[in-house]
């Protein structure tokens, strides 16, 4: 009992006390939908196989099956690199940084006291996220962001009842805490002292969180066939904070100042339709279907506060803005499992993503385009307690070739984010999760002999 309460422990310091400092782009746009080896390893699609903790964040109907409490952590370790070629401006790449996101899952299913019907959880993940940087002096990122973050993560109470043996629903909840979004661009001095006038920089901090909630649905038809459904609202994020600007031209003293600056973050509004199939009780297989509203994505206005300068205000006035008029994206996932001895279960997947960023208003910031990706995971049963997940996936961005006007100004020289632009994706996830199916009483017999074994996927009840 020592060491297992050791584990735990161990356990949810690593993922409480590492700081969610660093994300990438996701699954399209900047979602970023890492919530668990298991779930990754599948290319996604789990939706209509929830048996692990982490389903909170896919389909929280499927806790309702846990048994007794369950803790899960996980570590995504994610990075993304996107090269730009232009033989006018000039090629660059991004940094292509390795970043660790923690997310961490907790159940408890009361067993006979409910009547194995009612289970009840907490999570905490990063659905959305981005970090980037790219050369300063690359024209297609100086006026546009060469430094770009958004760092988040959500909190999600959740509770799951089944409706019937077949049926079960879930939802709560999520509160978005937004702790740093903005990024770091050249201020253009050249705007009002023309070609010449050397740039400076400015950097915006912005952080704000707000409600929404979430829903899923588990229906088991037969003990081959699942079918399952996920909802998660749309949330418009206010944030405030601080426009931070260096070396401008015009506002007198040591050319350094500050000012307030507020922007609304719309986060879109996404359902997941899924069909698991389970021929036997080792192998089964699944594909979802997934529509983000991307569409409410219009614009980011950075509104700042009045200075004491005139000029740089104008500044402020000519940067703050940009339109977005981002479309809705979809995804298709698959996902296969196969359980090849007692404790080790095998599994593979691939998604493909419709980019939401249309080519009018992309910019290097949000490098996304349509993208496949392939995935290789396995599952193992350290122990009657503890089984440990990991997942490895490739995801291979299509080559964009822009052509827009976002950034040119007569003004500012070299200012085009033209270009051939091509990314790759790459993350690896580690999942470890504790469970103790038997510490409560079950409502259908003897703990000790008859209490299912849970992790592992299998066929709904006849």
């Amino acid at each position: 009992m020592t060491k297992k309460l050791l584990c735990f422990g161990l356990l949810a310091t690593f993922i409480f006390m590492v700081p969610a400092s660093a994300f990438a782009v996701g699954g399209g746009g900047f979602e970023n939908a890492s919530f668990s080896a298991k779930q990754l390893s599948l290319g996604g699609a789990a939706t209509a196989s929830p048996d692990e903790p982490a389903a909170i964040s896919y389909n929280p109907a499927g806790i309702a099956d846990l048994p007794g409490v369950q803790f899960q952590g996980d570590a995504n370790f994610i990075g993304i690199w996107t090269f730009k070629n232009n033989d006018a401006t000039g090629s660059t790449r991004s940094s292509g940084t390795l970043s660790m996101v923690p997310t961490a899952y907790f159940t408890v299913n009361p067993g006979k006291i409910f009547c194995d019907r009612l289970a009840l959880g907490v999570g905490m993940d990063s659905p959305f996220g981005l970090m980037n940087k790219y050369n300063s002096s690359d024209p297609a990122a100086h006026y546009t962001g060469w430094r770009n973050y958004l760092k988040m993560y959500t909190i999600k109470p959740t509770i799951a009842y089944k409706i019937t043996d077949k049926i079960s629903l879930g939802g709560g909840p999520m509160w978005y805490r937004i702790y740093d979004f903005g990024g770091i661009q050249g201020y253009p001095n050249s705007l009002i002292g023309g070609a010449g006038t050397p740039d400076g920089q400015i950097r915006l901090n912005t952080s704000g969180n707000r409600w929404g909630w979430q829903m899923g649905t588990l229906v088991k038809l037969t003990p081959k066939h699942r079918l399952g459904y996920y909802f998660r609202s749309p949330v418009v994020v206010k944030t405030s904070g601080l426009a931070k600007v260096e070396n401008s031209a015009y506002y007198g003293g040591n050319n350094h100042y500050e000012t307030g600056v507020h922007t609304k973050v719309a986060l879109p509004m996404n359902m997941t339709w899924a069909y698991a199939f389970q021929p036997t009780p080792k192998t089964h297989y699944e594909a979802d279907f997934t529509w983000s509203h991307w569409k409410t994505h219009k614009r980011i206005y950075f509104v700042t506060d009045p200075t004491k300068s005139a000029l740089d205000n104008a500044i402020l006035e000519n940067i703050r803005m940009a339109d977005k008029d981002w479309r809705d994206s979809y995804g298709i996932q698959l996902g296969a499992s196969h359980k090849l001895t007692k404790k080790l279960t095998l599994r593979g997947g691939s998604f493909f993503y419709w980019t939401p960023v249309p080519k009018d208003h992309y910019i290097p910031a949000v490098p996304d385009a349509n993208h496949l990706a392939i995935s290789l995971g396995l599952g193992y049963d350290i122990t009657k307690n503890l089984t440990a997940d990991a997942a490895y996936y490739n995801a291979f961005y299509f080559t964009r070739n822009i052509n827009n006007s976002i950034g040119e100004n007569a003004a500012l020289v070299n200012s085009s984010v033209d270009g051939h632009y091509y990314s790759y994706m790459q993350s690896f996830t580690f999942s470890l999760t504790l469970h103790w199916d038997d510490l409560f009483p079950r409502a259908y017999g003897n703990s000790k002999s008859e209490t299912p074994a849970t992790i592992d996927i299998k066929p709904a009840a006849v």
